[in-house]
């Protein structure tokens, strides 16, 4: 029996995305391939992003051309397979592909058209055999990369094309400088769209870290440097387990109402070379430990700032955390990224003295913000998940055993 066709439709980067360009397709027409496998690169108003696929699949079709600019939501490629899974309890969670759909609506209105010329790609003569990188600086430089093969043969990688130094770091400097604008203009649209139309209400509360310093130092002591834990990641660990409990604080708010989600998949921010930010997501976040957090966000903060990350891990958040780090402001508040309902801002660690059991002592803290979207919920909300985190941290041991179970 023929197993059922769907589409591979152009993801959406952020809520203020219109439309990608597809810079190289990585798969041709009947390849099979695997949950996770990159198929294609799209440039985005953040850079160029790999794209990866969600499941064990065959390439039926490609209906995009390489350099098409292509509104969100259109098809790109035709998959034979099973298609996504469809399980109960699946049902109830906030997949990807219904992320992208949400973005998709949140733009529509900016959008463009799809492209008019996104028909079957097929293999041709001529094909140059290139790496991603190779081609997409071939692309933006406007070089032949045919040329190339002719002088060194192939494959082409970005090396090979830094023939005339001088003039190779030229155009460097010019292409990192367009990057860094494009992530700038990007930013800039994101926090446009999401003052104009969320309802922001902000609280602000201090955390005492003590316990939980001492208890990562403790940790940390007879560890080697790859398997320490730094503050950040128990400090996600609370936080995941808490939107967990607080379903109001973790969703998206599309068409008029709020979806709420039973995962966390937890965005974190990443600042990228000094331009601008990302926010790589941490997909059931509630259900991990410390140290596993840990492994993953170190993972993804070496990644993103290769440039390396894919679509699967730069999309699908239901909540943001944005922090300043250790050497940063010590309060912040920070703006929702659409169409999610809430954001958490942390500052940086210092000390302060505060009154504990009848007595001044000097205390870690963290000034932890809250912006929330007042559509979803409102400051009661808002000063309960605040106070259960403070609570929380204070007897930090839980938050290195896989479980999501809190006290109310």
């Amino acid at each position: 029996m023929t197993k059922q066709t769907h589409d591979l439709v152009m993801p959406a980067f952020g809520a203020d995305m219109a439309t990608g360009t597809l810079i190289e397709w990585l798969v041709k027409e009947g390849d099979e391939v695997k949950r996770g496998d990159v198929v294609a690169v799209i440039e985005t108003n953040k850079g160029a992003i790999e794209l990866d696929v969600f499941e064990d699949t065959v390439i039926d079709k490609l209906l995009a051309k390489v350099d098409d600019e292509i509104r969100v939501g259109t098809s790109i490629a035709r998959l034979r397979g099973p298609g996504p899974k469809t399980s109960e309890n699946e049902q109830e969670t906030l997949p990807t592909d219904e992320f992208d759909e949400a973005m998709a609506k949140e733009v529509e209105g900016s959008a463009q058209p799809p492209s008019l010329n996104a028909e079957p790609v097929s293999a041709d003569d001529s094909f140059v055999l290139a790496s991603p990188a190779a081609r997409y600086q071939a692309k933006i430089r406007n070089l032949n990369l045919s040329e190339f093969v002719k002088k060194q043969g192939a494959p082409v990688t970005l090396k090979d094309l830094v023939s005339e130094p001088e003039k190779a770091e030229e155009k460097t400097v010019k292409t990192e400088d367009r990057s860094k604008q494009m992530m700038r203009e990007a930013i800039s649209d994101t926090v446009s769209l999401s003052k104009q139309t969320i309802p922001h209400y902000y609280l602000s509360h201090r955390l005492d870290i003590t316990a939980l310093q001492h208890f990562v130092s403790e940790f940390n002591q007879d560890k080697p440097a790859e398997d320490r834990v730094l503050l950040a990641a128990p400090m996600l660990v609370a936080i995941a387990r808490l939107l967990a409990k607080q379903p109001q604080l973790n969703g998206l708010y599309v068409e008029g109402s709020f979806q709420p989600s039973s995962v966390v998949h937890l965005a974190h921010a990443v600042n990228v070379r000094g331009s601008g930010l990302i926010m790589p997501v941490i997909r059931d976040a509630e259900q991990h430990d410390a140290s596993t957090i840990m492994n993953i966000i170190t993972h993804q903060v070496a990644e993103a700032r290769r440039g390396r990350l894919p679509m699967s891990q730069l999309t699908g958040g239901t909540c943001c955390v944005s922090s300043v780090g250790e050497r940063g402001a010590e309060q912040m508040s920070a703006v929702i990224l659409p169409p999610q309902v809430a954001i958490i801002a942390l500052g940086s660690p210092h000390q302060q003295a505060l009154v504990v059991d009848g007595e001044l002592k000097v205390r870690d803290v963290i000034i932890a913000g809250l912006s929330a979207d007042h559509r979803v919920s409102d400051g009661h909300i808002g000063a309960k998940f605040l106070y259960q985190l403070n609570k929380l941290i204070q007897k930090p041991e839980p938050l290195w055993t896989e479980s999501n179970s809190i006290n109310s």
